[in-house]
């Protein structure tokens, strides 16, 4: 089957209880991270970065705490301030209307606003390879399309019309498989209503783990579905006027995920107890920085973008309708900043 690009993925919102483990986490708003001892920003003076973050502060964003607590903002001379996502808010906006310098998003919402006229430039991605999957039970797994075949599949509204789509283009019959409404959380794969749930392994599959459940995890991309995820967003107008010090936030962030990557327990632990919202389990934040590894690591470091990937991410995208238009991948992404960051290397901490 040749390879298709990102499904519009389901919205984490209202899993905080799953990804928690029991937590059932509420936020009221975005919190500012700030130079304060309560697991703020850089301390200090320096050019200001401000970072809008796609979600809540959970391990997914750990390196930007650990570059943060190992002092290598300040070392750039770069001060920092993070603002937590949450249900209402979208990263790009608050880029594109200048409440943050960068931010990190949704890969196709994203792609969507540029588009649109946005004037975004994607600069990096946190996942190289989204953690959007299909959970299964390990006596019933699923690997490919074609494995949905008479199996019951829980799947977002939002994402239910390019799954139909990817059936088709199996060879399979509409009939062939049964699409049911996904949940916030995946009790439905546990209690047997469905075979197969599409939703976030870093969250989903991490919290059924801690609770002693096994899992059999399927990625969109071992489907052919290309995507990133997190991808890392500013102006082009940010881009033209800041680039030294977006380069030095980025090269300090590197080794954020470098050393998180390195030191899973220490930053899982760092999250939970001193930047993430109150009530997080420092097991599983652990638990979820060792998962996630494998996903945000790639030959040519961590934080890289591939515009050549990107391409074919958007031409998918067009051709199920998702974008508006066609969009040219050299246009809306730059290695400028990643290229500057590492100085012909791979890593920056070894």
């Amino acid at each position: 089957m040749a390879p298709r690009t990102d499904l519009t993925q389901p919205s984490r919102r209202g899993f905080l209880k799953a990804a928690g483990a029991g937590l059932g986490l509420m936020v009221a708003g975005p919190t500012l991270l700030s130079a304060c001892g309560d697991g703020g920003g850089s301390a200090g003076g320096g050019a200001r970065v401000s970072h809008q973050l796609g979600w809540l502060k959970l391990t997914q964003f750990g390196g930007f705490f650990a570059a943060d607590n190992k002092g290598y903002y300040k070392d750039e001379g770069i001060s920092t301030a993070f603002t937590a996502g949450g249900p209402n808010i979208l990263a790009w906006q608050s880029v594109a209307t200048g409440r943050a310098t960068v931010g990190d998003d949704d890969n196709t919402n994203v792609l969507v606003a540029m588009a649109k006229g946005e004037p975004l430039v994607i600069y990096g991605a946190i996942f190289q390879t989204s953690p959007f999957a299909i959970l299964s039970k390990p006596d019933k797994p699923i690997n490919s399309v074609e494995d949905f075949a008479g199996k019951t599949i829980a799947v977002s509204d939002a994402s239910k019309q390019q799954f139909q789509a990817l059936v088709k283009d199996a060879g399979l019959k509409a009939s062939d498989v049964k699409f049911i409404p996904a949940g916030p959380d995946p009790t439905q794969l546990v209690t047997g209503q469905c075979d197969g749930f599409s939703g976030y392994a870093t969250s989903q599959a991490v919290a059924l783990q801690e609770q002693g459940v096994d899992v059999h995890t399927t990625y969109l991309e071992q489907l052919g579905i290309l995507s990133y995820g997190n991808v890392l967003v500013t102006t082009k107008k940010n881009l033209d006027s800041q680039s030294e010090r977006l380069t030095k936030f980025l090269r300090a962030t590197i080794k954020g995920y470098e050393y998180m990557n390195a030191n899973p327990d220490e930053i899982g632990k760092l999250v939970a107890t001193k930047y993430g919202p109150s009530g997080l389990k420092s097991s599983t934040e652990i638990a979820t920085a060792k998962f996630q590894k494998n996903l945000i690591e790639s030959p040519k470091g961590v934080l890289q973008v591939d515009p050549a990937k990107m391409q074919t991410i958007i031409d998918g995208l067009v051709k199920v309708g998702t974008l508006p238009k066609q969009l040219d991948a050299a246009d809306v992404v730059t290695t400028e900043i990643l290229d500057a960051a590492y100085g012909g290397k791979t890593t920056l901490l070894s």
